[in-house]
């Protein structure tokens, strides 16, 4: 299977310096994203922000060949990497990013992390019911029992992986989807594009669980929002050491850390050091 990703820019420098942004944002979400605080630093660097392969779950791909196809616009750029970003469970995949650049690199690259979190079958639940909701408007109500019934169920399944959670979601609601864009008479190229970005979420998701993030945290700057349900504030109860090398710690919430200025400024400064 080819694997594609590509990067968009969201800021462009003459410097050698590029900073990956590793975040899912195709899904029409409300949370703030790398954009908003790029565009609050002022810093010398270009700022590249990831999209991952249109890869449906269950397609037979590994993890490190997914993390793989996304080195190949990296090595050909020719630029250096100088800090890599994540935000949730773009954390994982940044903390392994770091980790494959220091291989290549004379220099490994900064790894700073927004509410990082592992994937777990609770959060993958809960990030696949905020994608529903978003579609659930062109659903009928039996579509929307049937999908609700479907995520329960399987979550509750005794031995259910992420990864074949992930598979078995999409598989029903492609079926229900695709019922869905035909009654409402949606174009069929703008249905399937639809459908595709949804299969590439959950692939993102779930092949997130073939790493293992905590030995890469170790290395990384936190940024903590407030909300007690997010990142570290979820994963200090049960800790028993240090989750990052150093965390920063602010007031505002975690769907607003992007759009704080405070904060822009002090990711700024991590990265000038």
């Amino acid at each position: 299977m080819n694997l594609v990703t590509s990067w968009t820019t969201l800021k462009e420098s003459d410097s050698a310096d590029l900073v990956l942004c590793v975040d899912f944002t195709g899904t029409g979400r409300a949370e703030a994203g790398f954009s908003d605080l790029v565009a609050r630093m002022d810093l010398d660097a270009t700022f590249w922000h990831v999209v991952p392969p249109g890869l449906a779950p269950g397609s037979g791909v590994d993890g490190p060949d997914y993390l793989g196809s996304w080195l190949t616009s990296i090595m050909a750029s020719g630029r250096t990497v100088s800090a890599v970003m994540g935000y949730c469970v773009g954390a994982v995949y940044a903390g392994e990013l770091v980790i494959r650049l220091a291989e290549v690199q004379k220099r490994a690259p900064a790894l700073i992390i927004f509410d990082p979190e592992p994937i777990t079958l609770e959060n993958i639940y809960f990030q696949f019911g905020k994608v529903f909701e978003i579609l659930s408007s062109i659903l009928t109500p039996e579509d929307v029992v049937v999908t609700r019934e479907a995520m329960d169920r399987l979550v509750q399944q005794e031995g259910i992986t992420i990864e074949r959670y992930a598979e078995q979601l999409y598989g029903t609601f492609s079926r229900i989807a695709h019922n869905a864009f035909e009654r409402v008479g949606l174009d069929g190229e703008y249905a399937e594009e639809m459908l595709g970005t949804f299969s590439a979420f959950l692939s993102y998701m779930s092949l997130a669980d073939q790493f293992d993030p905590w030995g890469n945290w170790l290395r990384a700057t936190a940024v903590s929002s407030s909300t007690s349900h997010n990142g570290l504030n979820k994963l200090r109860d049960t800790a028993t050491g240090p989750l990052v090398a150093e965390e920063l710690r602010f007031e505002e919430s975690h769907a607003e850390l992007f759009r704080s200025d405070e904060i822009a400024r002090a990711v700024t400064k991590v990265l000038e050091r």
